[in-house]
């Protein structure tokens, strides 16, 4: 079935049709679209598809068939131009299909043998074709949506529009949306389930702990509810907290975790700040931790200002151990590091920047930082070193974080 997404008109709300799909917040909302430009039948005859892709330039359309086989069909058209026999090689179990955007060769899952196959282009002639299209129906047809376009205004041609749909507004008794969000979410109270904040009815969700599997708890009821840290739910009480974190719901907005901090610089004062959302604090020059955590710094500097965790207050981008030097992660400036503690990690690190004065790391229950030989920052001819054996492992990765927040 081919349908034209960019089409179709708004029938009604599917709250009620669709209650499981829902909630009683109103962002949650969700509509029935009717009357859209669609081919019922695009493709027809086929054995078990399994997968489809297009072509890099979205003239073809490859469908797999999970018996073993591929088949290449002209888009506007849907002419057949080729078909791949892959069950004489001994597959015929596949069980998906995709294009590389880059060589523009198939790849697909054999699900017998568990593998990922990739079929090479240049072993076929298809990739090269001539359309089956007729270019008198094709100028024909482009100069019909003209006129149309021009003699009536806000309507456009369409050869797969029924013309004479009509949509259906009427909505369905909705007895079957209370019962699911009355019985089944656990509170017919609309604090529990609306903007209008929490009070003492709608805790209900939030102090459950008959978390067993066969207990009377819905799950459902607390993600819907606005609850996406909850010591019911799995992974650090419902959170995606580092190791060692602990997480508070932000009811409607997902939540935070006391060991993520939001690295920025201060640039009126050239001081680097960290600031979290769990305490609701901004630190710009000291940051107080405790060994046994893994703490994420996501930082947002810009390029000019990389940020690196060092055992100086200074910028270093080579660090030194013993006579030997070596290259550090690269440094961050739009991405998560995340630092790693234990009782043998340096009491005091530093977060620091080529641009900004440095952002001193006090880490309770960390290992006494002058039997590293670390430098006293008041001292300018102590020679610096960082442990090969250290528990603080600093990983750098290019990412973007989403916040939740």
């Amino acid at each position: 079935v081919a349908v034209d997404v960019d089409t179709g008109r708004y029938s009604r709300t599917a709250r009620e049709e669709y209650p499981i799909f829902s909630n009683k917040l109103p962002s949650f909302e969700y509509s029935i679209y009717e009357c859209v430009d669609q081919e019922e039948v695009f493709v027809g005859g086929l054995k078990n598809p399994s997968g489809l892709a297009l072509s890099r330039d979205g003239s073809r359309l490859f469908v797999a068939e999970s018996g073993g086989r591929i088949l290449a069909y002209e888009v506007e058209t849907g002419a057949l131009l080729h078909s791949i026999d892959l069950a004489s090689q001994g597959y015929t179990s596949i069980g998906g299909l995709t294009i590389s955007p880059e060589t523009g060769n198939i790849y697909f899952v054999d699900m017998n043998t568990n593998q990922v196959v990739m079929v090479d282009k240049a072993g076929f002639t298809f990739c090269t074709y001539q359309s089956v299209a007729n270019p008198e129906f094709q100028t024909a047809l482009a100069a019909a949506k003209a006129q149309v376009e021009s003699e009536c205004a806000g309507v456009s041609l369409s050869l797969t529009r029924d013309y004479t749909c009509q949509v259906d507004g009427t909505i369905p008794n909705g007895t079957l949306f209370e019962q699911v969000h009355t019985d089944g979410y656990a509170s017919d109270n609309p604090d529990v389930q609306s903007m209008a904040g929490m009070d003492a009815a709608a805790a209900l969700l939030a102090n459950r702990t008959d978390c067993e599997y066969d207990g009377d708890l819905n799950f459902d009821a607390l993600l819907l509810g606005g609850y996406y840290c909850h010591v019911c739910l799995p992974r650090n009480d419902g959170s995606s907290c580092d190791a060692g974190g602990s997480c508070a719901n932000v009811q409607w907005e997902g939540f935070t975790c006391d060991n993520e901090f939001f690295i920025d610089i201060d640039e009126s004062k050239g001081i680097l700040v960290a600031s979290s959302h769990y305490f609701d604090k901004t630190y710009d020059s000291e940051l107080e931790l405790v060994a046994g955590v893994t703490y994420r710094f996501t930082v947002s500097t810009g390029a000019a200002n990389p940020v690196l965790i060092s055992e100086m207050p200074d910028y270093l981008p080579v660090l030194t151990i013993a006579s030997r030097s070596i290259e550090p992660s690269d440094a961050v400036s739009n991405g998560p590091i995340l630092l790693k503690t234990d009782s043998s990690t340096p009491n005091v690190l530093y977060l620091t920047s080529p641009g900004a004065a440095a952002l001193k790391l006090t880490i309770n229950g960390g290992a006494d930082a002058s039997a590293w030989g670390l430098r006293d920052p008041t001292t300018s001819s102590a020679t610096s070193f960082f442990s090969a054996t250290t528990a603080a492992t600093l990983v750098c990765a290019a990412l973007t974080l989403v916040s939740f927040l």
